[in-house]
């Protein structure tokens, strides 16, 4: 397995308020991919908090004890949660902070890759040359378009496109959607902010994948073409061969 992530602040924003971190284990490896809200106080501080305590939270547990990886991941960010919002509300600066949160974890023994996210942060895989969306978005337009209120073509210029309806730090209470997936040899899982998924199409990230060949390049690559095509937020991309 290579992986790489790159993340670029834009060329509108003054700060990036994307995070990302991994963690290596014997029989797994773990990744995140968080985005503070640009719209809520401490932003920044939210997704490297959000990084820090899922990463430290399963580097501190006993993951056999755990029903299955799904539930290790969901208390992680449960405990990313409930610290994010402890902070936000002792705190005036820190008020209404959050992010959202894209977590995937590779299961050597089990060949299979498992996927918990809050927000509108996504996961793809790429797999018998084909780009799949293996997360849905928790944003309003999302809603929208399910309940058919608006149609894809119509959500592309939709005003409130940005408001999600998920995040980590803003509730006591958060609902992660999570899934698992088996895994074949060559695939090749993304983890993006919305920076990236804002400016580029799917199919655009399909073609990227598929003419070129590392995960340096591939990163890049869509770093560099949401660059081109506006880079209006922050951009991060982690890219995984298997």
């Amino acid at each position: 397995m290579k992986f790489s992530t790159i993340s670029n602040i834009g060329k509108v924003r003054s700060e990036n308020q994307d995070y990302y971190g991994n963690l290596e284990l014997d029989k797994y490896c773990f990744f995140i991919v968080a985005d503070g809200m640009g719209g809520y106080n401490g932003g920044e501080i939210a997704s490297k908090l959000a990084a820090k305590y899922y990463i430290d939270f399963i580097k501190d547990a006993n993951i056999e004890n755990f029903p299955s990886i799904i539930d290790l991941q969901e208390e992680a960010l449960r405990d990313a949660n409930n610290k994010i919002y402890s902070l936000s509300k002792s705190y005036e600066q820190y008020s209404n902070m959050g992010t959202t949160a894209v977590c995937v974890c590779i299961d050597y023994e089990k060949k299979s890759y498992h996927i918990s996210h809050i927000g509108d942060s996504r996961a793809y895989i790429y797999s018998d040359k084909k780009l799949q969306r293996i997360t849905r978005d928790h944003s309003l337009v999302n809603d929208l378009i399910d309940s058919g209120s608006i149609t894809e073509d119509e959500a592309q210029n939709f005003a409130n496109k940005s408001t999600i309806t998920r995040a980590v730090g803003v509730a006591s209470k958060i609902k992660p959607e999570s899934r698992s997936l088996d895994m074949k040899d060559s695939d090749i899982l993304l983890m993006v902010t919305d920076g990236l998924t804002n400016e580029v199409s799917d199919v655009e990230i399909e073609s990227i994948i598929a003419n070129n060949s590392t995960a340096d390049k591939i990163s890049s690559s869509l770093v560099d073409l949401a660059i081109r095509n506006g880079g209006h937020d922050n951009i991060t991309v982690t890219t995984i061969l298997i």
